[in-house]
């Protein structure tokens, strides 16, 4: 006959029978309270830890030795995904591992597996490790899937111990397995580019590029901006009638003015002189002649000095009218109506001038074209009749249509020290009249080009002029 075995007995708190002591749970999993509370303070603890680290990689390093304070885990591998496969960033007391190991080949097919949930344990054996890694792994594994905020799988974490993994197990790891993905994404330095690793970022990725490459074939006008002016489209110029000084200017900028109107004095002290010192010069040479008239009636050689005097009286005489002439035209009149169009009358009081130099022109302010400085770097082909559209500064938010009447095909130097082509444009309708004078920008569009041409021109124009081709 056989005595009571252990666990018999009549009643809780007998020595054969002891029940439930006080602060214990024996009807969960084999936990005590004690225990859960343990391992909930561990999993609070560790859960800030994750969150102060500072980098990746330290967080990284964390992950696969410090989880063990939760799951007793012998072995932990940390693995990421990267734009083709899987990556083994770190594994337990070591820094660093080789993806090119059998080691590292196993761990890239366990990070590829699916299943069914973000934490999911195995059989190490039937993840099928290689025969000469089999006898060194723990038999039992813990695969958690650590996702990022929006969804994406930001990496995946593999445990290994020597005692299966529990269902206690599996629900501690997986809000763990949610903190380690939030820590991940708040370390991720490429938070846009990551998206592209995943399966469906990749197609995105490619139906994003063939849609750059197609949009490369759509034709687009080829433009170019330039620098623009309104001027009269036929001024009349008013120049300087001989070598003198100007006096006075009469009439303002932008002034209209009528014909004959005296618009620009000359300097008449000089212009006097001339005349005085050449009536002068007359009455000598008039006096010289009669006093060799005289002498001729007496002396027959002095008759071919006659001849001479009378050559030097006619000499004076055109001198005299040539001052007198001069005299006359000090004053210069605009020979039509119109506007006087030149920078300031101060600027030309006291200032010599020569023969034919301008002073100012006169334009007709309904009678206006646009005058195009384009600079020879940002030169494009264009024909007569092109669309040009002017955006004046005094109303840039106004465009105004042109059409290209005027190519010019040799390069000169602007006020600017550039060296530019001369464009003009006839404008279409009608132009305000005080808008003589105004400057801008100017587009000019030729012939249609490809996107990827229009858009890449420039840069290899720049990249030609740097390595010198």
């Amino acid at each position: 006959m056989t005595g009571p075995g252990p666990g018999s007995g009549s009643g809780p708190g007998t020595e054969s029978g002891p029940g439930p002591k006080p602060g214990t749970g024996a009807g969960n999993g084999g936990i005590s309270v004690d225990g859960r509370l343990l391992h909930l303070s561990t999993a609070l603890l560790i859960e800030r830890e994750v969150r102060q680290q500072r980098d990746a990689r330290s967080l990284a390093y964390y992950l696969v030795n410090e989880t063990a304070r939760l799951h007793q885990h012998s072995l932990a591998f940390f693995m990421r995904p990267k734009a083709r496969g899987w990556s083994v960033i770190s594994a337990t007391d070591v820094h660093n591992v080789e993806d090119a190991s059998g080691l590292g080949d196993w761990l890239r097919k366990v990070a590829k597996r699916k299943t069914d949930g973000d934490v999911t344990p195995f059989e190490t054996a039937t993840l099928a490790p290689p025969a000469d890694l089999a006898s060194g792994l723990s038999p039992y594994c813990l695969l958690m899937v650590l996702k990022h905020p929006d969804g994406g799988v930001a990496g995946k974490l593999l445990l290994l111990r020597d005692t299966p993994f529990q269902d206690r197990d599996r629900l501690i790891a997986e809000p763990m397995a949610e903190c380690y993905g939030h820590a991940i994404a708040s370390l991720d330095d490429r938070p846009f580019l990551r998206r592209f690793g995943s399966r469906k970022g990749k197609k995105w990725l490619i139906v994003v590029v063939v849609l750059l490459c197609a949009a490369g074939f759509i034709p687009v006008p080829i433009t170019a901006l330039a620098p623009v002016e309104i001027v009269a489209r036929q001024p009349t110029p008013i120049t300087a009638p001989f070598d003198g000084i100007i006096a006075d200017v009469l009439v303002r900028p932008y002034e209209a003015v009528t014909p004959g109107q005296m618009v620009v004095r000359m300097d008449q002290t000089e212009l006097a002189m001339e005349q005085n010192v050449a009536s002068r010069s007359l009455a000598v040479t008039e006096a010289e002649l009669e006093r060799y008239r005289h002498e001729a009636y007496l002396m027959p050689e002095s008759k071919a000095k006659m001849a001479i005097w009378e050559l030097k009286v006619e000499l004076s005489k055109q001198e005299l009218a040539n001052a007198r002439d001069k005299l006359e035209r000090h004053r210069i009149t605009a020979p039509v109506a119109g506007v006087a169009v030149y920078d300031h009358r101060f600027n030309w009081r006291g200032q010599p001038v020569k023969a034919g130099q301008r002073l100012m022109t006169i334009a007709q302010p309904n009678d206006l074209e646009a005058q195009i400085e384009l600079p020879a770097s940002a030169l494009i082909p264009l024909a007569n009749g092109a669309p040009v559209t002017l955006f004046l500064d005094i109303d840039p938010t106004r465009p105004i249509a042109a059409k290209l009447t005027s190519i010019g095909y040799q390069a000169q130097p602007t006020a600017a020290g550039t060296m530019a082509y001369r464009y003009r444009a006839d404008i279409d309708g009608t132009l305000n009249t005080d808008l003589l004078g105004a400057r801008g920008t100017a587009r000019l569009e030729g012939d249609k080009i490809l996107l990827a041409y229009a858009l890449l021109r420039r840069p290899f124009a720049a990249l030609r002029q740097f390595v010198g081709l």
